[in-house]
């Protein structure tokens, strides 16, 4: 997976618990049908079937299958999928705006996540109204950034933006990426 993306954590023994990937199946089926029979089978094709909420699994596989995809169909498939992803998941009542649900992304992934080296979300508030996310973790680029916007607009009065402003990326060999969040 290293000639994929520039993240250099060791994958050994990350897991991931199966819930997240039953939430890419359904932000795929809120895209369309097509897409989540799609997410289902390339989970399937890397070996991931009858996925259990509770149990855990290697997070080589999911891994596999959205790079796949995002390979097979491209950038704005992936951020649609990353988009919806909020939808199908349980946010804690104590988030409920925007300034608190963008770090709680960290916390989330780090309870849906194990292992030695699965990266990192990172928010920094930059305004009343905006911030930056620094993503330095194995999805694709494009998911991050379709979740962090979905996370944001599902708490925003309004519209949201994301937009990448590092000096480097993950599918360009970087470290992380870095992205500018702003909403109203």
């Amino acid at each position: 997976m290293h000639d994929r993306i520039g993240y250099e954590g060791s994958l050994e023994d990350a897991e991931v618990i199966g819930r997240s990937p039953q939430s890419y199946i359904a932000a795929g089926e809120s895209v369309s049908t097509f897409v989540g029979k799609q997410v289902t089978t390339k989970l399937a094709q890397h070996g991931l079937e009858d996925i259990e909420g509770e149990e855990w699994y290697s997070l080589k596989i999911p891994l596999a299958a959205l790079y796949d995809m995002r390979d097979e169909y491209g950038d704005v498939r992936m951020r649609n999928m990353g988009r919806n992803v909020p939808e199908h998941v349980e946010f804690p009542p104590e988030l409920s705006k925007v300034e608190n649900a963008l770090p709680g992304i960290n916390q989330a992934y780090t309870q849906n996540h194990r292992g030695s080296e699965i990266g990192s979300y990172e928010f920094e508030q930059a305004g009343s109204n905006e911030g930056v996310m620094i993503c330095e973790n194995p999805y694709p680029c494009e998911f991050d950034k379709g979740l962090i916007k979905g996370v944001a607009k599902k708490f925003a009065d309004s519209h949201v933006t994301v937009e990448e402003v590092g000096d480097q990326c993950r599918s360009e060999g970087g470290q992380h990426c870095e992205y500018r969040v702003e909403w109203i």
